[in-house]
């Protein structure tokens, strides 16, 4: 669309809004409002692998080559979903780092003193929000935002914190599927073997934690995965779309346009 169409449609959204209510009318501009600022921060994604998403060869390929994303329209609800569960991060990792303090035997660890102890030199560190350290990996091209690693009882872990409904959270009884993979990628990042999943009902603030064991075979299975795609962006060759992919992962997947012209 135009940027002159776009102007067209936002006046006959304020001249519809016009005729409201006022305090219909903020509200409508509130989310409005919301909406823009957040579309102000879309980007076409940097040509790397993200764990969270290496579940579909696909999109990966769209990824690395650069191709532009579709530009959906966000809505206010789930711009609201994502920054309440960034708080609850927060939060999380506030409580946990504070453990120590009341005598429980659980340490938040340092990130950049982990890799520098571990001589993980495939690892750079991009930037540290608050608990949250930007990792990048050299070797497999892996960028990622890391919840952060803790010693507990004496063990490492690698910590993944996640939100999710109520209904989700009182039928779990273990770590999702689609979120092995991300386990994995993380291991192997990181060469830790355990992940602690912790699992936020954010309606009610419930808890349920679970620990991911990733195998020798596993990551030796993500590397394999990762050549694969690299083997595709090196030819330039569309891979083919999985037949097992899980149907949500394609509802959400912001390359669907693309992926419909290739067949």
């Amino acid at each position: 669309m135009s940027r002159a169409s776009l102007k067209s449609v936002s006046r006959l959204i304020d001249i519809a809004n016009d005729e409201k209510p006022v305090n219909e009318q903020f509200l409508t501009d509130v989310c409005r409002s919301i909406e823009l600022e957040s579309e102000k921060h879309w980007g076409i994604p940097s040509k790397t692998f993200k764990p969270s998403g290496m579940r579909c060869p696909r999109d990966n390929y769209y990824t690395l080559m650069g191709v532009e994303p579709d530009k959906g329209s966000t809505s206010h609800n789930m711009i609201g979903i994502v920054n309440s569960g960034s708080d609850i991060h927060e939060r999380m990792q506030s409580a946990i780092s504070k453990m120590k303090d009341n005598g429980i035997d659980c340490e938040y660890v340092s990130v950049p003193d982990f890799i520098e102890s571990r001589g993980l030199t495939d690892l750079v560190i991009r930037e540290q929000y608050g608990y949250e350290t930007k990792l990048y990996n050299t070797k497999y091209n892996i960028s990622f935002m890391l919840d952060g690693i803790i010693k507990y009882r004496g063990k490492y872990y690698i910590l993944e914190i996640k939100t999710e409904t109520s209904n989700k959270w009182y039928s779990r009884d273990g770590v999702d599927k689609k979120h092995h993979n991300q386990g994995i990628a993380y291991s192997l990042n990181m060469g830790l073997s355990d992940v602690m999943f912790l699992y936020i009902d954010r309606d009610m603030f419930n808890k349920k934690a679970y620990i991911f064991h990733v195998t020798d075979d596993m990551r030796k299975g993500m590397i394999e995965y990762i050549e694969t795609v690299n083997g595709y962006v090196e030819r330039q060759i569309v891979p083919p779309k999985p037949k097992d992919i899980a149907k949500n992962i394609c509802t959400y997947c912001g390359y669907q346009t693309q992926c419909r012209k290739d067949g």
